[in-house]
């Protein structure tokens, strides 16, 4: 009996495991195939630069204005440019994060009390960092709503799993069904008209998206949206803000039809942040003593690893770790542009000595709301580095001449 019980739960075993590689099969053969496109943008037109088709704003692309400079310094100097009369802008950059955005949040808010926080003449944001700037940017009216947001999420409240659905169609694990009601929810009458009147002082807001399609950053300029008068403007934003959030794979990318050279054809947009963490886009130079206020819905490193990681693990985490040295980068590129433009620079992240669980999808209440008051203590205290980090004289390790080190206690 013994000998048949083993025999038995030896079978058992074999008939899970041949269960499990099948699925893993299937998931291979039909889950990374994803549907195929109808009538998306030729690659002849996709690699180009696209221009509004109606007139629109003089934009400046951060990156491109840091190399001209820089090329203008390499060449020699010239003569100094006239001094300009216009208003040093405020600017607030907003990275992603997931629940990390409770941070953001309490940063927020905690600047609003300290009575210094400026209204932002350009706000941008990624990933969950675009509905974050999208409120700052609206002004401290919208504080108490950013708050009760972060505060109490859910995963349930943003993505419901439906893997098996997810599989078979090859468009992402969850639905973002949820998210999309809840930004409906909160995109009315009276938030379209502020953004509107924003816009029309001369402020802009920018949400970055991936074109899933052509690997590219697409901006969208929100506020020209919702005062270019359109019907769908509203639907436009949300599926835009949507769009941001989405992280790729988890969840469907979302569909726009777009019209190039008077021809319609359709794109799939998805989270940026595979793309880049913290962005800058104007719509006009910026002028001398600017300044570029960076809120990063996490911290700066990852957390140090407390045994070593099973196959799986090691594969998300080596995604997790290029993603931070990502937005390492951009800080780096970000000084840059504030070093040419004679802009200040500042930063406010997640301390990485912060306990919580490393997952940004685990949303956990008592975890927010920690975090939304540290982030409200730096805010208020106006605790910004002033460097990007990694980059302050000594925090950088030298090359290793062999295997004695010392601290320098």
């Amino acid at each position: 009996m013994g000998t048949g019980s083993c025999e038995r739960r030896g079978y058992a075993r074999n008939v899970h495991l041949f269960a499990l590689v099948i699925a893993l099969v299937l998931a291979v053969l039909i889950g990374c195939t994803g549907p195929r496109v109808q009538n998306p943008v030729p690659d002849a037109l996709a690699t180009k630069a696209w221009t509004n088709e109606k007139p629109s704003a003089d934009y400046h692309d951060a990156d491109a204005d840091t190399v001209t400079s820089l090329s203008t310094a390499l060449r020699g100097p010239e003569p100094a440019p006239p001094p300009t009369a216009e208003k040093p802008k405020n600017i607030l950059c907003v990275s992603g994060g997931g629940k990390y955005a409770a941070f953001t949040a309490g940063a927020l808010c905690g600047w609003t009390a300290s009575g210094t926080r400026p209204d932002f003449d350009v706000a941008t944001g990624v990933s969950s960092g675009a509905p974050t700037a999208f409120m700052a940017f609206l002004g401290p009216k919208y504080d108490d709503e950013l708050a009760r947001t972060f505060l109490n999420l859910n995963r349930s409240d943003l993505f419901r799993w439906r893997p098996v659905r997810g599989l078979l169609t090859g468009r992402g694990l969850m639905t973002s069904r949820p998210l999309e009601e809840l930004l409906d929810k909160h995109l009315d009458d009276a938030v379209m008209a502020d953004l509107c009147a924003a816009h029309n002082q001369g402020r802009r807001l920018f949400v970055a998206t991936s074109n899933v399609l052509s690997h590219r950053l697409a901006i969208w300029d929100i506020g020209a949206i919702a005062c270019s008068g359109r019907p769908d403007a509203k639907v436009i934003i949300r599926k835009a803000i949507l769009a941001a959030c989405s992280i790729p794979g988890l969840v469907p990318p979302v569909e726009f039809d777009v019209t190039v050279d008077g021809v319609r054809y359709k794109e799939l947009h998805a989270d940026a942040g595979n793309l880049t963490q913290v962005f800058l886009r104007t719509a006009s130079t910026i002028p001398a003593g600017s300044n570029v206020w960076v809120l990063s819905a996490g911290k700066t490193h990852p957390n140090r690893a407390e045994k070593c990681a099973g196959i799986f693990e090691t594969m998300v985490t080596a995604v997790s770790t290029t993603l931070y040295a990502l937005f390492r980068a951009d800080m780096v590129k970000l000084y840059a542009f504030c070093g040419t433009t004679h802009s200040r620079f500042g930063l406010i992240a997640l301390p990485d000595n912060f306990q919580g669980r490393s997952s940004s999808m685990v949303f956990d209440p008592e975890e927010s709301q920690r975090m939304y008051l540290v982030g409200y203590q730096m805010g208020s205290s106006g605790s910004w580095d002033v460097l990007p980090p990694d980059t302050a004289p000594g925090s950088v390790s030298p090359p290793r001449a062999g295997l004695e080190f010392t601290t320098g206690k």
